[in-house]
C-alpha cells in the first residue's frame, strides 16, 4: 500500500508557486479534452471562447498552468462555468490556476500523476513585481470563490486565502486521501503555508528541492466539505491526453 508524502508534494506546490517560469497561455485540444497551460493574459478571453465549443470539448486540463492576469483569469471562469465543461488538473494549480479550476461545474484531480504531486492553491491578488498582496482586489475574488463553491468555502479561511500577510503564502488544498494513510485520523486536507526554496532548482529537476515551510493545517475541512473539489474519484485522462502533456 503506497504512502504519500506531504513533504514530497510541498517541494512539488513550492517549484510551480515560486519558481515556475511564466509563459503565455497555450489551448491545446486534444481530443475531447482541452488542455490549458501557461499564463493568462488579457487576449485570452477570445481564444477561451473560440476554443470551448462544448459540442466538441468535454473536459479541460490545467496543467503546468500558473494563473496570470487577475481579471482575465476570473471572467474565464466564468465563461467555463457557463459552459458546462468539467475540469481536472495535472500538475500542482497555484494562484490563478486555481481560481480557473473552480469554474468547472465538476472538479477533479485527474490520473495523470500520483496525488501527492497535484494540489490547488488559492490565495490573494499580488503585485506584477510578486512583492506584495493587493487586498483591494480580495472581495471580488471572495465573491468569485463563495459562488462557484455554492457558499462552501468557509468565511475565516477566506480571510486566510486573501489577506495573507505574504505574497508567498497560499492556501493549499490537497486531495483528501492523501491523509487516509498518514496522521491523526479526522478530516484534514487544508494548509496554510510560507513556502521559499532554499536552493535555486528548476522544476524540471528530478530531486525535489530543500524547501523551508511553514505550515498550519487547517483542521476540520477538505477538499469536498469546502467545495474545492466535487468528487474523490480521479478523472481518467485519455492515453493521448497523459502522452501529450508528459512532453509539456
Amino acid at each position: 500500500m503506497r504512502t504519500f508524502s506531504y513533504l514530497r508534494l510541498l517541494s512539488f506546490v513550492a517549484v510551480f508557486f515560486l519558481h515556475y517560469p511564466a509563459s503565455a497561455m497555450e489551448f491545446n485540444i486534444v481530443g475531447s479534452t482541452l488542455v490549458l497551460s501557461g499564463t493568462v493574459v488579457d487576449t485570452d478571453l477570445a481564444k477561451i471562447r473560440d476554443s470551448l465549443d462544448a459540442s466538441k470539448v468535454k473536459l479541460i486540463v490545467l496543467h503546468n498552468n500558473i494563473g496570470g492576469d487577475l481579471i482575465s483569469v476570473l471572467r474565464i471562469g466564468e465563461i467555463i462555468r457557463d459552459s458546462g465543461i468539467p475540469t481536472t488538473i495535472s500538475s500542482p494549480c497555484m494562484s490563478g490556476c486555481g481560481l480557473l479550476f473552480l469554474g468547472g461545474k465538476t472538479r477533479t484531480f485527474s490520473d495523470a500523476k500520483e496525488i501527492d504531486q497535484m494540489a490547488i492553491g488559492l490565495q490573494g491578488a499580488i503585485d506584477r513585481e510578486g512583492k506584495q498582496v493587493l487586498t483591494t482586489y480580495s472581495p471580488q475574488i471572495a465573491r468569485y470563490i463563495s459562488s462557484m463553491t455554492e457558499g462552501k468555502y468557509p468565511d475565516d479561511l477566506m480571510q486566510k486565502t486573501l489577506f495573507a500577510k505574504s505574497p508567498n503564502t497560499s492556501v493549499i488544498i490537497f486531495h483528501p486521501k492523501m491523509f487516509t494513510f498518514i496522521g491523526p485520523p479526522g478530516k484534514k486536507g487544508i494548509s496554510e503555508c510560507t513556502l521559499s526554496i532554499k536552493d535555486n532548482v528548476k522544476p524540471t529537476d528530478a530531486k525535489p528541492p530543500d524547501i523551508d515551510s511553514k505550515c498550519s493545517i487547517y483542521k476540520d475541512q477538505n477538499a469536498i466539505s469546502t467545495g474545492i473539489i466535487t468528487s474523490v474519484d480521479l478523472t481518467e485522462l485519455d492515453t493521448e491526453v497523459k502522452e501529450f502533456i508528459s512532453n509539456k
